[in-house]
């Protein structure tokens, strides 16, 4: 960009200060790789004035495309040439900046050769101690491999002896079944033959026996009936007076017990116990008839004691049936 202006020198410069006369801007874009130190030598102004004319916080950072005001002098009859050896000394000092930090860079460049060239000959070191072991590994893996294929060998000849073993022991048993068999078969027959001789024989002993037993049962029989004939008419006689004794004694049993509970009174009330029996109401079921009253009286007893005998005995042991 040309300037119509004469620029006055700044201080960092020239070190000499223009003056007596008012200073005007131009207006400059910040293109990529300008700093305000070479903007100010170009235009030839300092950097603080360009600071100052922008209010710039820091000088260091500027921003590309940011519009800058560059002061510069209308009185072109004032301008004070930037000094040679000041020009120099900055030339001097850009050039040792950037041999500095191209030697930081150089360093930099070779800290990272190192770097990497270390950790590629530790990756390599990795890399042939994994390769080891992997040959080892894989060594180990095939001996594993032979012993096992040896001891499936061994184990499969093993079987197959045993295998034969197995089936010579089959065929000989195979053979002493045969013939245990065919002797078993013998012996069956012989044993049927001898079975039926001996059936023949007891056949005709049962026969001759059986007609001996019919002819003495017949005999039996006809005693026996005789015997049966007796007998019936001495039990029936027997019967007859054990009968008329029993009931002569539950008569007896029971008239004792309902003389003892209520007098013989059907009517008779004792809270819950009602009747002769002094059987309780729920009993009755609400029947206190004389005729159902006996009804569930024997069968009381019946259940309870099996007969008035046994109840009257209860009772006179324990004062209630």
């Amino acid at each position: 960009m040309k300037l119509n202006k004469v620029l006055v020198s700044a201080a960092a410069l020239s070190g000499i200060a223009a003056a007596g006369t008012a200073a005007n801007a131009d207006t400059v874009s910040v293109k990529a790789g300008d700093t305000v130190s070479e903007l100010a030598q170009k235009f030839n102004t300092t950097v603080e004035a360009i600071q100052k004319a922008n209010n710039l916080k820091d000088v260091n950072f500027i921003v590309v495309g940011e519009q800058l005001n560059i002061p510069t002098n209308d009185n072109t009859e004032q301008q004070v040439q930037q000094p040679q050896a000041n020009a120099a000394q900055v030339h001097q000092e850009q050039a040792a900046q950037q041999a500095a930090i191209a030697q930081q860079q150089a360093a930099q460049r070779q800290a990272q050769l190192a770097a990497q060239q270390q950790a590629a000959q530790a990756q390599a070191a990795l890399q042939a101690q994994q390769a080891a072991q992997a040959a080892a590994a894989q060594k180990q893996a095939e001996e594993q491999a032979a012993q096992q294929a040896a001891v499936t060998a061994q184990a499969a000849k093993e079987q197959q002896e045993k295998a034969a073993q197995q089936s010579q022991q089959a065929a000989a048993q195979k053979q002493a079944e045969e013939a245990a068999a065919k002797k078993a078969q013998e012996a069956k027959e012989a044993a049927a033959a001898q079975a039926a001789a001996n059936a023949k024989a007891a056949q005709q002993r049962v026969a001759q026996q059986a007609q001996a037993q019919q002819q003495q049962q017949k005999q039996q029989v006809a005693q026996q009936n005789t015997q049966q004939q007796a007998a019936n008419n001495n039990n029936q006689q027997s019967s007859n007076n054990n009968n008329n004794s029993s009931n002569s004694s539950e008569a007896a049993a029971k008239a004792w017990i309902v003389a003892h509970e209520s007098g013989g009174n059907y009517n008779a009330r004792n809270g819950q116990y009602i009747g002769a029996y002094q059987l309780s109401a729920s009993y009755l079921h609400g029947d206190y008839s004389q005729a159902n009253q006996d009804r569930v009286a024997n069968q009381y007893v019946a259940s309870r004691y099996g007969n008035w005998v046994n109840a009257q005995k209860h009772w006179e042991q324990c004062g209630w049936y």
